[in-house]
C-alpha cells in the first residue's frame, strides 16, 4: 500500500514538474517567440527567471521527489514572474506583460501542485 502511495506521490510529481519545466522554457524563449526581446528588462527578466524556474523544476522531475522546498521556491519565483511587469516598469507593453501575468500564475500553480504531492511537503500528513 505504501508503495503505490509513493509511486502517486512520485507521478503527481513528474507530471506537475515537467509541465514546469515547459513552463520555464517558454518564459525563456518567450522574447523571441512573442516579439519582445526589445524590452530590455523584460528579455532580462524572461532568461534569468525562465532558466531558474527550468532548473529548479527539472531537478525535481529528474529524481529529487523529497525536496519540496525546490517547487515553494519555483512558486515564488512565478510570484516575480507574475508582479515583474509592474515591478520593473515594462507593463507599458502589451505583449511582456500579459504573457508574465500567465506564465507566472502557470508556475506557481504548478509549483504549489508538485509541492503538495511531496508527502512531506504536506501539513496534513503525520
Amino acid at each position: 500500500m505504501a508503495y503505490a502511495l509513493d509511486r502517486k506521490h512520485r507521478a503527481q510529481i513528474a507530471t506537475a514538474s515537467g509541465l514546469d519545466v515547459l513552463a520555464g522554457l517558454w518564459i525563456l524563449i518567450s522574447p523571441w517567440v512573442v516579439g519582445f526581446q526589445m524590452v530590455n528588462s523584460a528579455l532580462t527578466n524572461n532568461v534569468l527567471f525562465g532558466i531558474a524556474i527550468t532548473v529548479l523544476a527539472a531537478i525535481r522531475f529528474f529524481g529529487a521527489f523529497d525536496l519540496a522546498a525546490l517547487s515553494w521556491i519555483n512558486a515564488l519565483l512565478g510570484v516575480w514572474v507574475l508582479i515583474s511587469p509592474w515591478a520593473l516598469g515594462f507593463d507599458y507593453s502589451h505583449a511582456p506583460m500579459i504573457n508574465n501575468v500567465i506564465m507566472g500564475i502557470v508556475v506557481i500553480v504548478l509549483a504549489i501542485c508538485s509541492a503538495l504531492a511531496t508527502v512531506d511537503g504536506r501539513s496534513n500528513e503525520m
